[in-house]
């Protein structure tokens, strides 16, 4: 397993990096948000990747900014019927963040402007993804570990995103306003929503 190269950007080009390392060219596909990322003075970065086996393909490198990115990717491709390069779509498209956000509010039009992926793909990666993420680890402090993610859920803070973002509040707003809020994790679902709405109508 692969788990990083590091190296220098030879050649950039639509959803694929080559890295230069030590002479030998690697060449791997890469999201559009991990590629907005890559310097541009062709500095040595650090990209970590994974390698992927497909029967029709064969092997295929994939490579992330990040860890994070690499763990959304093994998550999403562990969702039936979503391949790699589906995976990579939804992941050009939306941030590990906005991914989660969209996942947790059942947020289909948004997962579903990726390249390849429709509005049945979209609900499937909802439906299977919804009990592994939680709306605290949304833009988390903390780095993503090398493991897959497995995430807990948080079923009041979740229940209160969706129904706020429902109501027409955006994502980040209602997050932002969750975190200054004492004991918010230890609050019912209808107090939560009143605390919410209150810091949300203060600003």
């Amino acid at each position: 397993m692969i788990s990083f190269i590091d190296g220098y950007i030879d050649e950039v080009s639509d959803g694929m990096v080559v890295i230069d390392h030590d002479g030998m060219g690697f060449e791997m596909a890469m999201s559009g948000n991990s590629i907005s990322h890559l310097p541009i003075d062709h500095s040595q970065v650090r990209i970590y990747t994974l390698l992927n086996f497909n029967e029709n393909t064969g092997f295929g490198l994939y490579g992330f900014y990040d860890k994070e990115e690499r763990d959304f990717f093994r998550l999403l491709t562990g969702v039936s019927k979503v391949g790699p390069k589906a995976a990579m779509g939804v992941l050009s498209v939306l941030t590990p963040d906005e991914l989660r956000l969209s996942v947790i509010a059942g947020d289909k039009k948004s997962i579903a402007r990726a390249p390849g992926v429709g509005t049945k793909m979209a609900e499937r990666i909802i439906l299977e993804l919804k009990d592994k993420i939680d709306v605290s680890d949304l833009a988390s402090d903390e780095g993503a570990s090398d493991e897959a993610v497995t995430l807990t859920a948080s079923s009041v803070k979740n229940d209160a995103l969706v129904a706020l973002t429902g109501m027409g509040f955006s994502g980040k707003d209602v997050l932002d306003a969750m975190k200054k809020i004492d004991g918010a994790e230890d609050m019912t679902l209808e107090t939560l929503l009143g605390e919410t709405l209150r810091v949300l109508g203060s600003k």
